[in-house]
């Protein structure tokens, strides 16, 4: 599985959200989550936007969410680069879904609209919502 930062933040911000749920699914051990190191620079990136401080995140919630990823996920190269999208992070996203599909499609896991317009057009990879997934993965 690999998840949209978008889906990452909003799991930080409100664990019991449907994006905490599938945060919660991999560090159960349930699922397999995979991200390459330019995404965790983003998620470090943006996590020190104000309007996410401003939510009371701390600085110790934000590294123990990111041990938490680190800890729990897979760091992963990006093996096929894809270029369906006009946001560079979108195509990261991708690539990475690609790059560690082996017998059975790769669930990629986003809100992000310019991502889910692609639902059905790459053969290895789903796209679905945290809520979709759920329901897909009970």
């Amino acid at each position: 599985m690999v998840v949209d930062t978008n889906v990452l933040i909003r799991a930080l911000l409100k664990p019991d959200s449907s994006d905490g749920l599938v945060i919660g699914r991999a560090v159960e051990g349930k699922l397999d989550l995979f991200f390459s190191l330019k995404l965790i620079t983003e998620l470090k990136r943006t996590l020190t936007y104000k309007r996410i401080r401003k939510r009371a995140v701390t600085n110790d919630d934000v590294k123990i969410f990111l041990k938490t990823l680190l800890t729990f996920g897979n760091i992963t190269s990006i093996t096929e680069k894809i270029n369906l999208c006009r946001d560079p992070d979108d195509n990261e996203l991708l690539s990475i879904a690609v790059s560690i599909y082996k017998d059975s499609p790769v669930y990629l896991v986003t809100a992000d609209k310019d991502l889910l317009v692609l639902k059905g057009k790459i053969e290895k990879v789903m796209i679905v919502t945290p809520q979709e997934f759920l329901r897909l993965r009970k």
